[in-house]
């Protein structure tokens, strides 16, 4: 749907969906080994990784806002003025404007109650406790995968990130292991 000078000019949206999802995959790794951490090491290192999902979950709403911005480029909505002149089937422009709209009605509880007042501002009243954290299956998830699926729609395929790990231990792709995610803080029995 973009043209390839707008995918070029907008190729920081697309790094900031594909660093949204890579950062969800480690985010729900990292909060499904809680149940085997609390077996198997100390309070001192629980609190620590309370307090980097903390910071993982404020990345999350960063990134998934940042689409939502007024102007930069990485945003939905600056796309969708470059894209008013260059997308001639008006059917594919509304559905986009649909999307958007959607997007942008989807993602301001989270922009209002946790980054303006939580992340940006610092002015809440009520402080979430170490250990309490956003419903990611209810709340994040389903955004990611809308910001994944319009970014799709704009570079007309599916945007994948694979990392190799190495010879033996094969290749990650991220956009395979999020559609799979769900939290369960039981989920992972080791470090691997």
């Amino acid at each position: 749907m973009l043209t390839a000078e707008q995918k070029k000019e907008f190729s920081s949206l697309r790094v900031e969906i594909i660093d949204l999802t890579i950062l969800a995959c480690f985010y729900i790794r990292k909060l499904n080994r809680l149940g085997y951490l609390f077996q198997k090491t100390t309070r001192h290192y629980i609190l620590e990784e309370f307090n980097a999902l903390r910071y993982m979950e404020n990345g999350l709403i960063l990134h998934l806002t940042n689409l939502d911005d007024d102007s930069s480029f990485y945003s939905f909505r600056k796309i969708l003025k470059a894209t008013n002149t260059t997308i001639k089937d008006q059917k594919a422009l509304k559905v986009l404007r649909k999307d958007f709209e959607l997007f942008r009605k989807n993602i301001n509880t989270l922009k209002v109650q946790h980054r303006n007042k939580r992340i940006a501002h610092l002015n809440y009243s009520h402080d979430l406790n170490i250990d309490e954290f956003l419903n990611f299956d209810e709340l994040i998830k389903p955004l990611i995968i809308q910001a994944n699926e319009i970014g799709d729609k704009l570079w007309g395929e599916k945007i994948e990130y694979k990392f190799k790990l190495g010879t033996c231990e094969g290749i990650l792709n991220f956009r395979e292991i999020f559609e799979k995610l769900e939290t369960d803080l039981n989920g992972q029995k080791e470090f691997v």
